[in-house]
C-alpha cells in the first residue's frame, strides 16, 4: 500500500445557508456562482494549480491550500474575497433565489495527501475535520477560525484586534475546539454578530472570585510595563498572564507549586530582584514558549469567568489590559483590595 504524503495545509471550510430549502432551480445557479467566485478568489493571488485541491461537499466545498510557501494569511485572505465577491452578487441581483450566504471555518495543520476513488487528490487528518466542526458553528458571512490560526495571526499588526475573544465548544466525545471569530469592520460582506451556535442566552455576569481579583489588581497596578514589553514583542502576552496567575495566586495567601512544574519566582537569586519587572524577566528567560503559551490561558480562564473575559479587559490582548467596566467592577466588589494596591491613585 502507498504512502500518504504528509503537507502543511491551510484550509478554507464553507457551504451555503440553507442551501436544502432552495429550489433545484436555485441550487444549481448557487453552485455554479460559487464555483466562479471561488476560483476567481483564488487565482487573485496567483496560487498554482499544484498547491490548491478543492474538495466538493456538496452544499460547499472545501479549499485545501498546500505547502509551507504560501502567504501566512493567505487562507483568511481568500476567505475574505469570497464574501466580498458573494457581497457584491447579491448586491447586483434583482431575484431574491440568485442571493446567498455561505459560512466559513478556517484551519490548518500538517494533513495527508490521498487519492479518492477517482484517483484525484484528496486531503484526510485532523485538521480539514476540525476544520468542517468549525464551519459548523458559524451564521451566515461569519468567519471563524481556530485557535491555532488565531495564535499564528494576531500577534501581527494587521491582525491584532481582528479577533474576538475565545469560544470553545465540545463538540463530540469529549473534544473541544477553541475558536475566534474574525471580526473587522472594514471587511464587505462579514457578519461580525456574535454566532448564535455559541452564545448562551444572557447570564448574570459573574461576582469576582478573590483570586480574580488579585489578578485584576496586579494587572491594573503593573499595566504600563505590560503595555511596554509587548510593544517591543507582541508574544510577551503569554508570559504576563501566566506571572499574573501565579501573582494572584501568592496574594490569596494558597500559593502551590505548579502542574507544568515551573520553578518558585518570587526570590529570583540570580537577578536580585523581586519586583514585577524583575519577575517578568525571570519567567522571559526560564519558561519554555511552548508552556507559556497553553498554560497562561489554561490558568487565566481558571481564573476568569465567562463572560468577564471580553467584559473587562481590552480587546486585542487577552486577559491583560483590564478596562474601566473591570476596574470599576473590581472597586465594588472587592474594595479592600482596591485599597490595598492603592489602585485608585492609579485611575484617578
Amino acid at each position: 500500500m502507498p504512502k500518504s504524503k504528509i503537507v502543511p495545509v491551510k484550509y478554507v471550510f464553507l457551504d451555503v445557508v440553507a442551501y436544502t430549502k432552495q429550489t433545484i432551480e436555485a441550487q444549481c445557479y448557487i453552485i455554479e456562482t460559487l464555483n466562479r467566485i471561488v476560483k476567481g478568489a483564488v487565482n487573485r493571488y496567483c496560487i498554482s494549480d499544484d498547491s490548491v485541491i478543492y474538495i466538493p461537499t456538496g452544499d460547499g466545498m472545501c479549499i485545501a491550500l498546500l505547502g509551507a510557501d504560501l502567504s501566512y494569511d493567505i487562507h483568511v485572505t481568500i476567505a475574505k474575497e469570497i464574501l466580498r465577491r458573494i457581497w457584491v452578487n447579491n448586491s447586483r441581483a434583482r431575484l431574491a433565489w440568485k442571493k446567498f450566504e455561505v459560512r466559513v471555518g478556517i484551519n490548518q495543520c500538517d494533513d495527508n495527501i490521498i487519492k479518492d476513488i477517482n484517483g484525484m487528490e484528496n486531503v484526510a487528518g485532523a485538521g480539514i475535520n476540525n476544520a468542517r466542526r468549525i464551519m459548523d458553528l458559524a451564521d451566515g458571512s461569519q468567519i471563524l477560525v481556530s485557535n491555532v490560526v488565531y495564535e499564528s495571526l494576531h500577534p501581527r499588526k494587521a491582525y491584532n484586534r481582528a479577533f474576538s475573544p475565545e469560544f470553545r465548544k465540545e463538540v463530540k466525545h469529549g473534544l473541544f475546539l477553541r475558536m475566534h471569530q474574525l471580526v473587522e469592520t472594514d471587511t464587505n460582506g462579514l457578519n461580525v454578530n456574535p454566532p448564535s451556535s455559541l452564545v448562551s442566552s444572557p447570564q448574570p455576569e459573574p461576582k469576582l472570585t478573590r483570586l480574580a481579583a488579585y489578578y485584576f489588581a496586579h494587572a491594573i497596578k503593573n499595566e504600563t510595563f505590560i503595555l511596554s514589553k509587548i510593544r517591543e514583542d507582541s508574544f510577551n502576552h503569554n508570559f504576563f498572564r501566566l506571572l499574573l496567575w501565579f501573582l494572584a495566586k501568592d496574594s490569596e495567601g494558597e500559593a502551590k507549586k505548579s502542574p507544568y512544574d515551573i520553578t518558585n519566582y518570587g526570590a529570583m537569586p540570580d537577578t536580585g530582584s523581586d519586583t514585577f519587572e524583575g519577575q517578568f524577566e525571570w519567567f522571559h528567560v526560564n519558561v519554555p514558549w511552548s508552556i507559556a503559551i497553553e498554560a497562561s490561558y489554561e490558568l487565566a480562564e481558571k481564573v476568569i469567568d465567562w463572560p468577564m473575559r471580553s467584559d473587562c479587559f481590552e480587546s486585542g490582548i487577552p486577559y491583560l489590559i483590564v478596562n474601566s467596566h473591570g476596574k470599576e467592577k473590581l472597586k465594588n466588589e472587592h474594595p479592600d483590595i482596591w485599597n490595598e494596591f492603592k489602585l485608585g491613585e492609579l485611575t484617578s
